[in-house]
C-alpha cells in the first residue's frame, strides 16, 4: 500500500482506511476519559465529586485559549516541504501519549496532590490531542471534496471511532480489576503513536491550498464567528457532545450505585447503546446519502431524545440494555457530523478565498469542549443538591434521583436544544451540491496558478 501511486493511495479504500486509523485514538482514549476519569478519580483515588467537577470545569476553560489559537497558527505556519498539518500530528502525538498514560498513575494520597496530578496530566493530554486531532480533522475537509467520498470516509472512520470507543468503555474496568489502572493506561496509551503514525500513510497535503497569505488573526476569528452554518453546526455538535458525554460519564456511577453492578462490569452498562449504534450504521449511511446531512442529523437527534428518557425508571441491567437500544440507534446518526461541518467550512472559502480548516476545527474543538464545562458544572450542582458521596456504598434517595436524572432527563433537555438549533442550518443537499461545483472550479484555478509559479521558478 505504501508504494501505490499517491492519488491511488489517498483516494482508494486502503487510503481511506489508513487515514481513518486516527479515529481510534480520537475516540478510544477520549471515550475512556469521558467514561472513567471521574469514576477513577473519585471511587479509586478518593477525590470528592465537586473537585472532580472543578477539574472538568478548568479543563473546559483551558480549551477557550488553547484550541482556537492552535487552529489559527496551524493554518498560518508552513513547515517548508512538510506542510501545515502533518508536522503537528508527528509532534503532538508525544504529549498526547504521555499525558494519557500518566493520567491513570497517581502517586499522591492527599486531595491537593491528586487534583494537581489529574490537572497537569489532563492538560498535557489535551495539548497533544488538540495538535494531532485538529490537523487530522482539517485533512479530511482538505483531501476529500465530493459528497460521495466524504460519506464513504466518514462512514469508515465513524465505524472505527465507535468500535474503538466501545472498547474504551467496556474493556478498561475489566482489565483494571486484574492488572490495575496504571497498566491499563500503558496498554491503551501505546496504541496512540501506533495508530496516529500509521494514519500518515493515508494523508496528503494539497499544495494549492497553501499559496495564499492567511488572514490576520482578528480578521480570521471575525470571519469564523460570523459564518452562520458553522456556528449552527458547532453549537449543535457541542450539545450532542454534552448529552452523549455526560451520559457516558455518569453511566458507570449509575450502574454501580443504582443497578448494583460489580465494579469490573460497570462498562457494560453501555452495551445497549453499543449494539444500537453499530447496527444502525448502514441505515444512517443510506439516510445521509438520500436525504443529506441536515435531515439525517435531525432524525438521529430526535430518535435519541425519544429513547433516552425511560432510563430514569430503570432498576435492572437487562431492562437497561433493551431500553438503550433505541437511543443507541439514534447515536449512530448523531456521530456523523463531519459532512455538515465540512460543508460549513467550504462555504467560508467562497467568502474569503482561503482554506482555513484548522482555524475552524480549533474553534469547533474549543466550543465543543464547553460541553465539559457544562458537565463539570452539572456534577458540582448534583453533588451540592443531592448529597452524593462517592465513598458511601449506599447513597441517599436524593443522590439516586440525581444519578437517574443525569442519564435521562438532562440528555433529553440537551437533545431538544440541539434539535432546535440544527433546524436553522441553511445548507441543505441542493445548496451543498451547488456550492461544491463552484469550489471545484476555484480549486482548479488554484492548481493552475501553483503550476505556473513552479514553471516560472524552474
Amino acid at each position: 500500500m505504501i508504494f501505490l501511486r499517491e492519488n491511488d493511495r489517498i483516494h482508494s479504500f486502503s487510503g481511506h482506511f489508513l487515514y481513518s486509523l486516527a479515529a481510534i485514538p480520537s475516540s478510544l482514549h477520549y471515550s475512556m476519559i469521558q467514561s472513567f476519569l471521574i469514576f477513577f478519580y473519585t471511587l479509586k483515588e478518593g477525590l470528592d465529586l465537586g473537585s472532580a467537577g472543578l477539574l472538568l470545569l478548568l479543563y473546559g476553560i483551558w480549551n477557550a485559549v488553547n484550541d482556537p489559537l492552535i487552529g489559527y497558527y496551524m493554518d498560518k505556519w508552513k513547515w517548508k516541504k512538510w506542510g501545515r498539518r502533518i508536522p503537528y500530528i508527528v509532534i503532538g502525538t508525544v504529549p498526547f501519549t504521555i499525558g494519557f498514560i500518566f493520567l491513570w498513575w497517581v502517586p499522591w494520597n492527599d486531595q491537593i496532590g491528586i487534583f494537581l496530578h489529574g490537572f497537569i496530566m489532563l492538560f498535557l493530554f489535551d495539548f497533544g490531542f488538540t495538535l494531532t486531532m485538529t490537523a487530522w480533522s482539517a485533512l479530511y475537509t482538505e483531501m476529500y471534496e465530493t459528497e460521495k467520498e466524504r460519506a464513504s470516509v466518514v462512514a469508515l472512520k465513524d465505524f472505527l471511532a465507535f468500535f474503538s470507543g466501545m472498547i474504551g468503555i467496556l474493556i478498561p474496568p475489566l482489565l483494571a480489576d486484574s492488572i490495575g489502572w496504571p497498566l491499563v493506561g500503558i496498554i491503551f496509551g501505546s496504541l496512540i503513536p501506533i495508530t496516529m503514525y500509521l494514519s500518515l500513510l493515508g494523508t496528503r497535503e494539497r499544495k494549492e491550498f497553501q499559496i495564499d497569505e492567511p488572514l490576520p488573526i482578528f480578521a480570521a476569528f471575525k470571519e469564523t464567528f460570523t459564518n452562520k452554518p458553522f456556528l449552527i453546526i458547532t453549537l449543535t455538535y457541542t450539545l450532542i457532545d454534552f448529552l452523549s458525554g455526560l451520559t457516558l460519564t455518569v453511566l458507570p456511577l449509575y450502574a454501580f450505585f443504582i443497578l448494583k453492578m460489580d465494579e469490573s462490569m460497570v462498562g457494560f452498562a453501555a452495551i445497549g447503546v453499543a449494539l444500537g449504534t453499530i447496527t444502525s450504521i448502514p441505515f444512517w449511511r443510506w439516510i445521509y446519502a438520500k436525504k443529506g446531512p441536515k435531515y439525517g442529523l435531525m432524525l438521529a437527534i430526535g430518535i435519541f431524545v425519544i429513547g433516552i428518557w425511560p432510563l430514569f425508571l430503570v432498576n435492572d441491567f437487562i431492562l437497561l440494555v433493551v431500553l438503550t437500544l433505541l437511543p443507541g440507534f439514534g447515536s449512530g446518526g448523531m456521530i456523523m457530523t463531519e459532512p455538515s461541518i465540512s460543508a460549513a467550512i467550504d462555504s467560508d472559502e467562497l467568502k474569503t478565498n482561503k482554506r482555513r480548516e484548522a482555524t475552524f476545527m480549533g474553534v469547533l474543538t474549543f466550543v465543543a469542549r464547553l460541553s465539559m464545562v457544562l458537565s463539570g458544572l452539572t456534577l458540582i450542582i448534583v453533588q451540592f443538591l443531592t448529597g452524593f458521596d462517592p465513598e458511601a456504598t449506599i447513597q441517599p434517595p436524593s443522590a439516586e434521583i440525581g444519578l437517574r436524572a443525569l442519564v435521562s432527563l438532562v440528555p433529553v433537555i440537551g437533545g431538544a436544544l440541539a434539535l432546535y438549533v440544527f433546524s436553522l442550518f441553511p445548507l441543505n443537499y441542493r445548496k451543498f451540491t451547488e456550492q461544491q461545483e463552484i469550489l471545484k472550479n476555484l480549486h482548479q484555478e488554484r492548481l493552475d496558478k501553483l503550476e505556473l509559479k513552479e514553471k516560472e521558478f524552474q
